[in-house]
């Protein structure tokens, strides 16, 4: 979500005011404003009162011909002027007052920019944009349930076995998690190989003596992903989330494998949820799990975004937060489930705690 409005330039503009600085819809200005940066300006004070609801921290790029500079700023919500816009580098709050906490004032403007502010013949552009422009998010149990297609896949897979080999059920269930768990730890920053439930399902036939056929593992493979992908269900509210956060900002997704490309996708559009998200990057794209680098310089590259202009939202702290706070992001937590009740106390690298998707927008407002 972006905003644009012109104005034009003017003999007397000096931007020499050291705290402040505004744009006016009069076409006249003395050498007494020594804050004004521009005059004529042609901003509509609803729209810019729409882009305060959805945003808190805000950026404006000031351009004059090929020059420009860039401030950033929280905005006012008691902002209600029709003829003057200003920015403040105070707390100090007025019915003009679009934007406080900013990072210059008119003096602080790029010498080039402030020349050309005082030519008449000058046609001024400003954007206002939020200053988060993308945000990024884990996959599994943070946008899709994927625990509970997960259990329905062991039960179905102890039962299959039972009737095959006469193996205890709950057993060939603990059996199975305590493999899922076990490679789970190896993965982080490894191969996406590990992730292959060939694997998996052949080092449970061995813990259990049994010897099985190549053929027999394939089978129970795709006998165990045909339950997980009956299961995938959209987490609580992910799919309004979404779509509400698409209105103004970018969406991304990074992934582990599911031990090949072709799955993960699979689950991402039986999900429902590709429609929101513009980049969706699995292990297997770069041959390395989570976290690494290369996930984010490729999401980044694809975005055209900056890290700081983006927010990282993940239920593994360790694995989806830590390197993304580390490169300048803003990190969320989605704290529930089995990794909440494995982790306790705080992360330093943790900006904000939620336990439901739905309470995410309210967090964005905040940023």
């Amino acid at each position: 979500m972006k905003y644009s409005f012109t104005a034009k330039g003017h003999r007397n503009i000096l931007s020499s005011h050291k705290k402040t600085f505004e744009f006016t819809k009069d076409k006249e200005v003395s050498l007494d404003g020594d804050c004004i940066v521009g005059v004529e300006a042609d901003f509509s004070t609803a729209k810019l009162k729409e882009l305060q609801k959805r945003h808190k921290r805000l950026r404006m790029r000031i351009t004059a011909g090929n020059t420009s500079d860039e401030i950033e700023f929280i905005g006012n919500r008691g902002f209600s002027s029709n003829d003057e816009l200003v920015l403040r580098l105070s707390e100090f709050n007025s019915e003009r007052t679009y934007g406080v906490r900013a990072d210059k004032a008119a003096v602080g403007l790029n010498k080039k920019l402030r020349e050309k502010l005082r030519n008449p013949e000058q046609k001024i552009d400003v954007e206002i944009e939020p200053v988060v422009k993308a945000i990024l998010f884990d996959f599994d149990d943070t946008l899709v349930d994927f625990k509970s297609g997960l259990q329905k896949a062991h039960e179905m897979l102890a039962k299959k076995i039972f009737e095959r080999h006469n193996v205890y059920g709950p057993t060939t269930v603990k059996l199975l998690y305590d493999i899922d768990l076990k490679y789970c730890r190896k993965a982080p920053n490894s191969s996406p190989e590990l992730f292959d439930r060939h694997i998996w399902i052949k080092e449970y036939f061995i813990s259990v003596g049994i010897k099985v056929t190549k053929k027999e593992i394939d089978e129970l493979v795709m006998f165990y992903w045909r339950f997980v992908l009956e299961g995938v269900r959209p987490m609580p509210h992910a799919e309004k989330v979404l779509a509400g956060l698409k209105k103004w900002c970018k969406i991304a997704v990074m992934t582990d494998s599911d031990g090949n490309s072709h799955t993960k996708i699979e689950r991402a559009k039986i999900s429902g949820l590709m429609k929101y998200i513009d980049v969706f990057i699995d292990s297997d794209k770069i041959h390395k799990n989570k976290p690494n680098k290369i996930f984010y310089e490729k999401i980044l590259k694809k975005l055209d975004v900056l890290p700081h202009e983006c927010i990282m939202v993940g239920d593994k702290p360790q694995v989806d937060l830590k390197l993304a706070k580390s490169l300048g992001m803003k990190t969320v937590w989605i704290k529930h489930g089995l990794w909440s009740e494995s982790l306790g106390g705080t992360f330093s690298y943790v900006d904000y705690t939620i336990t439901d998707l739905k309470q995410l927008p309210e967090v964005m407002r905040s940023i």
